[in-house]
């Protein structure tokens, strides 16, 4: 066996190695102990994060791997293909390390400016948020406005559109603070006959209900991990037809970590121009190819399954949905005869359930079930006992 010299570097190394492992021993105990008692394992009915599958939540335990080789460039393409049929298109796909906001945000930066007049549906936070780009981007805007769970009327759409000369029109797929879902096969016809940018926030729609941007006229959709692809948060994609494509060709950038054409440019090799969340990549490729296998309408249908076996369980509590038009990747109900933050609350203190309250006005009239994640009818029976006992208790 070799011997270290009392005041050789080896020694000093390994005492210094010894040294640093027990106390990271010593803080990784620390650090467990801490969130055993901050953070409880949950059964998770939210609309983001959602149960993540466990063979994907092992990979995330994994090294990453180094992204500059040509191997993880292979791995990228294959996940651009990949995406590429999550959004339906023969367009391309950008791929961000971001929140879905930020996929937001670049759209409004590299594909329009100060010479647009863009259209905002507003049916809710998200809708509002499109204004908010709009304002802060000083992107001149008009917004029609809805109620709550109300759907968009397509004859006010045409008027709206007729009176003035619009270039885009926002709008988000699935409205997640209330559960509506527009018709965006519908609306994508209206868009294209008036020659339109169409924009869709498709972030908690594409995979749990059907979407398909080259078919529907879609110009531009953005999507993230952690909804109906049941991965952690973190990255976010935006999805680019060829009419897009053109258009973002011709624009000067306005940004530099948000700059799509960089990222397209760079995807062409299978890299990408800043350091991405490459574990998050890595789950993402299994993810994709799990999809793969089953089919995206097969992941659609079972978004809708949970859905309707949830929405069939509970039709003799005193609660109503809200959405005119529901998706299937959330239902958000309206609590008839209790406080529904409250009842958010019981669920979580007392059956270690994790729903989601809608904001603002309507966070102590509504709460929102979500569909999407590793969820089996189990789970979905489990839920509904405990909402009974939450009934019966406050009855």
């Amino acid at each position: 066996m070799r011997r270290f010299g009392r005041n050789s570097l080896e020694l000093r190394t390994a005492q210094k190695a010894c040294a640093c492992e027990a106390t990271i021993a010593g803080i990784t105990e620390t650090e467990n102990n801490c969130t055993k008692m901050k953070l409880k394992k949950m059964h998770l009915f939210t609309p983001g994060p959602v149960a993540i599958p466990k063979h994907i939540l092992a990979l995330g335990a994994e090294q990453p791997p180094y992204n500059r080789t040509p191997e993880f460039s292979e791995f990228t393409k294959d996940i651009l293909v990949g995406l590429e049929n999550i959004f339906q298109t023969q367009g391309s796909v950008a791929l961000l390390t971001a929140s879905g906001t930020a996929a937001m945000e670049a759209t409004i930066l590299n594909l329009v400016d100060s010479s647009d007049k863009v259209l905002v549906i507003n049916g809710g936070t998200f809708g509002e948020r499109w204004c908010d780009l709009c304002a802060v981007h000083s992107v001149s805007f008009e917004q029609i406005k809805l109620g709550a769970g109300h759907d968009l009327d397509l004859r006010h759409l045409q008027q709206t559109l007729s009176k003035d000369s619009f270039t885009a029109l926002l709008i988000n797929a699935h409205e997640t603070s209330t559960g509506h879902l527009y018709d965006i096969e519908s609306i994508g016809k209206v868009a294209r006959e008036h020659d339109l940018l169409f924009v869709v926030d498709a972030i908690s729609t594409i995979g749990a209900d059907p979407f398909f941007l080259d078919k529907w006229h879609v110009d531009v959709a953005i999507l993230s991990s952690q909804k109906a692809l049941a991965l952690p948060p973190g990255l976010s994609f935006v999805g680019l037809g060829n009419r897009a494509l053109v258009r973002l060709a011709g624009m000067k950038p306005k940004t530099l970590y948000l700059n799509l054409q960089n990222y397209l440019t760079n995807q062409e090799r299978g890299q990408l121009p800043y350091t991405p969340a490459i574990g998050l990549l890595v789950q993402l490729h299994q993810r994709l190819k799990d999809i793969e296998s089953i089919g995206v309408m097969n992941l659609c249908h079972e978004h809708k399954h949970r859905a309707v076996l949830f929405r069939d369980a509970i039709k003799d509590l005193p609660f109503h949905e809200m959405p005119e038009r529901p998706s299937s990747a959330l239902t958000a109900l309206v609590c008839d005869a209790m406080n529904a933050s409250e009842l958010v609350r019981e669920l979580r203190e007392h059956y270690g359930t994790e729903a989601t309250p809608s904001g603002g006005e309507l966070k102590d009239k509504v709460f929102r079930i979500s569909h999407m994640g590793a969820q089996n009818d189990a789970d979905i029976e489990e839920l509904i006992v405990s909402l009974k006992a939450i009934v019966r208790g406050n009855a």
